[in-house]
């Protein structure tokens, strides 16, 4: 009887329960029997799918063999109700048995969106994953509607005021449901009008040019080109408007409150800033004090805030930072900088103490080298400016990076600095390359814009059995030209840094194949020279060499070389180099900042058949515009003359412009002067200027072997005598992609002349293999 009872008030308890009249847990607790308590002799759980019967026995309050009261049945339900597991849970009992009916709550199987294309699908679910909403969690309505609201509050983050996100639940089997989440993002709201209130000693329009995303433009151009709102650009712009007026001076300037309302079709934002300007106050005087570690004079230079100067908080950061570095340099790198403002507002002043905590002194334990299979430890521990056991100095370890850089032997080279455990003065360096291939064996068919189809079989070698020595051999056969090559490279002939360098080569030249006046030359040269590095950006160089040079007339070669071949048809010539090289670039394949100047000379010596000299001046600027993209600025200067019993210069040694190599859009060598036949061709000149411009832009995420580059070229050549008039310079300008290819550096350009005279020879198209053009 008493069975029949608890039963059939179980069965009424269910039915209110599910008609929202009473919780369940309360319903159970009720259905209890009438009894102090009994000894639990066994615990039943029924409906369970995923979740199983032993993880449910470690959430119960009570075990087989514990005493239970009818008065714990609610405390039971609502641990297991607190575990987020089911959405129902029924308890009775049977004789001294527990018995748990469950409902388990389906689990998400998957997560869909649909409509989202202001934030991409990977914010998305990490805004859901927040919420701990995530495909293989237990699905639960409360949930659901706290990540609409999560989603919403993105939208609103980015403008979208009208932004909407609805939601498809769709039960799949075995207790799993899939979730889509359609969402209506609708327009961006834009700023229609933005007033500054409180500003009388700057006007709205110049204060608008200091916003990060006005840029001088009008106010209804204030965010970007859609004038698109965002929180994040607000508080961005609001800190600008702040650092403006405290670097013009005004120390106390506030800003008051900001009040953003919104439209009533909820597209436009009306932004009103209240300021409190205050006064404008100078710097009276400025003192250094604490442990200088430099003598004080030494740190002056690097104080910014003179007496008499307007206060400026970028100018006090700037100081701070500055000395900072100049400690940084002594090992101190953790030093402290605090200027202290001792504000007279009476007089509108500000005087500053500025303390200085140099703090621990750090020095280099170790320094590691990782990724260098091929490449010996000593190449890349002697390009180090950073040392073992030295203070820590931050620039010696930049110009390192930079060093290693431009041995050209590396992909990527960083270096990290590590604590050494247990010392607090002391760290460890780890540099890390990715080495990329430096040695070649190349044999094919290729074409040169300049030079034709051609034959080459090389073998060269950067790298050479990871000494850092460089050996290169190479033979080439072209319409052009026959030659035979090899040189050899020690860039540390001595420990001092000292470079020498061996070349042997033979050539044959037919000049009317290259588009040039016609003659035929053959060249066989002997050279050594030597590099000397006069410190981390200079280096002067010496060379000499001797050379046969055979001259040969053609039927087609005009009368003043046929008169200069008969009286010098074979030159033994003695050749004397020098060179001056400044060279600040951060890479020789791929400089993205830094700058390289050369001047260089070339002259036979005195007693030669031939007497001549050669002058070059060759300079590259490259501005960084971000990590990756630079623009660079370049000017080639050349004269030459003959001296002696040589009158004027070797028309063989003659400069031409035009081509991928110099004035691109131009055909090769055809700029400049023309000889006397009857269809005159390019002579060449004395004298040669050449200029470009150019924006590099990295293709692809990886290393910088692929570029694009936007350039205008300029050039032209002059007979000697002639004055360099400037309206004879032609120009052009295009597009040209650089690759360091498989099969070697690989150029490709179109451009397009932009002031061609009626005899001059375009050719838009032109590219070449073997021939970085940067």
């Amino acid at each position: 009887m008493l069975k029949k009872q608890i039963v059939a008030l179980t069965m009424i308890t269910a039915i209110l329960a599910s008609v929202g009249l009473i919780m369940p847990s309360e319903a159970v607790a009720q259905s209890a029997p009438s009894q102090s308590s009994f000894v639990v002799k066994d615990i039943r759980i029924k409906g369970l799918q995923r979740i199983s019967a032993g993880a449910v026995f470690n959430l119960l309050p009570v075990r087989v063999g514990d005493s239970f009261s009818t008065s714990q049945s609610s405390e039971l339900i609502r641990d297991l109700y607190k575990t987020g597991f089911f959405k129902d849970i029924q308890l009775s009992v049977e004789t001294d048995d527990i018995v748990l009916t469950v409902v388990e709550y389906p689990s998400i199987a998957q997560i869909e969106f649909a409509g989202n294309k202001l934030i991409k699908e990977e914010s998305l679910r990490e805004a859901l994953s927040g919420n701990d909403f995530i495909e293989g969690r237990v699905f639960q309505p409360s949930v659901l509607d706290q990540v609409k609201q999560e989603l919403k509050r993105q939208y609103l983050n980015q403008g979208k005021y009208n932004a909407q996100v609805g939601t498809e639940v769709t039960d799949l089997p075995r207790n799993r449901v899939k979730v889509k989440l359609h969402v209506k993002e609708g327009p961006t709201a834009k700023i229609k009008k933005i007033n500054i209130v409180g500003n009388d000693f700057f006007s709205d329009k110049m204060l608008m040019k200091e916003f990060e995303s006005a840029d001088s433009k009008p106010v209804w151009k204030f965010w970007g080109s859609e004038n698109q709102y965002s929180r994040e650009k607000v508080s961005g712009d609001l800190e600008t408007l702040r650092s403006f007026y405290q670097d013009q001076g005004f120390l106390d300037f506030q800003i008051l409150s900001n009040q953003v309302s919104i439209s009533p079709q909820k597209d436009g934002i009306f932004l009103t800033i209240n300021v409190k300007e205050g006064e404008r106050y100078t710097v009276s005087q400025f003192v250094l004090n604490g442990r200088l570690i430099v003598p004080e004079e030494e740190l002056l230079p690097f104080v910014y805030i003179a007496p008499g100067r307007t206060y400026s908080r970028k100018d006090v950061d700037d100081t701070v930072e500055v000395i900072q570095s100049r400690l940084a340099e002594e090992g101190y790198s953790y030093a402290e900088v605090v200027p202290v403002p001792d504000v007279d507002r009476d007089n509108n002043t500000v005087a500053f103490s500025i303390n200085i905590k140099p703090g621990r002194r750090i020095y280099v334990r170790r320094i590691n080298v990782v990724g260098n299979t091929l490449t010996n430890d000593e190449v890349i521990r002697r390009e180090l400016r950073q040392t073992e056991g030295a203070a820590y100095s931050p620039s010696r370890v930049d110009r390192s990076k930079i060093r290693l850089q431009r041995l050209s032997f590396f992909d990527e080279v960083e270096i990290e600095t590590v604590d050494v455990a247990g010392r607090e003065d002391q760290v460890d360096l780890e540099i890390v390359v990715k080495e990329r291939p430096t040695g070649s064996f190349l044999f094919g068919l290729g074409f040169s814009g300049d030079d034709g189809a051609l034959i080459q079989a090389s073998v060269s070698q950067a790298n050479l059995f990871g000494t850092g020595n460089q050996l290169n051999f190479g033979v080439q056969r072209s319409d052009i030209i026959e030659s035979v090559s090899l040189q050899y490279t020690n860039p540390y002939y001595t420990k001092s840094g000292i470079s020498r360098t061996i070349g042997l080569s033979g050539r044959s030249i037919d000049a009317a194949r290259a588009n040039t006046s016609a003659f035929l030359t053959d060249t066989l040269a002997l050279n050594m020279s030597y590099l000397f590095p006069i410190n981390e950006n200079n280096s002067f160089s010496l060379g000499a060499g001797i050379e046969r040079i055979d001259l040969t007339a053609t039927a087609f070669s005009v009368p003043q070389v046929v008169e200069f071949i008969e009286k010098n048809p074979e030159n033994d010539l003695i050749t004397l180099t020098a060179a001056f090289a400044h060279d600040t670039r951060d890479s020789i394949l791929y400089p993205t900042s830094g700058k390289s100047f050369r001047l260089s000379t070339e002259l036979t010596a005195p007693g030669s058949d031939l007497e001549y000299y050669r002058i070059n001046i060759d300079s590259d600027y490259y501005y960084p515009i971000t990590k990756r993209a630079a623009f660079k600025l370049g000017l080639d200067v050349g004269y030459g003359d003959g001296y002696g019993d040589t009158e004027g210069l070797p028309f063989f040694k003659n400069y031409f412009a035009g081509g991928s190599r110099s004035v691109r859009g131009f055909e090769a060598r055809s700029l400049g002067p023309r000889d006397t036949s009857a269809f005159p061709q390019p002579f060449g000149g004395a004298k040669r200027v050449l200029f470009n411009a150019s924006l590099l832009l990295p293709v692809g995420d990886g290393a910088l072997d692929k570029r694009l580059q936007f350039f205008v070229d300029g050039g032209q050549v002059f007979e000697n005598g002639e004055d360099i008039e400037t309206d004879k310079i032609r120009f052009s300008a295009g597009v040209g992609f650089n690759w360091i290819s498989p099969v070697g550096p690989l150029s490709i350009s179109y451009a397009i002349p932009l002031n061609e005279e009626e005899d001059d020879e375009v050719e838009k198209f032109q590219f070449s293999v073997g021939t970085l053009i940067q």
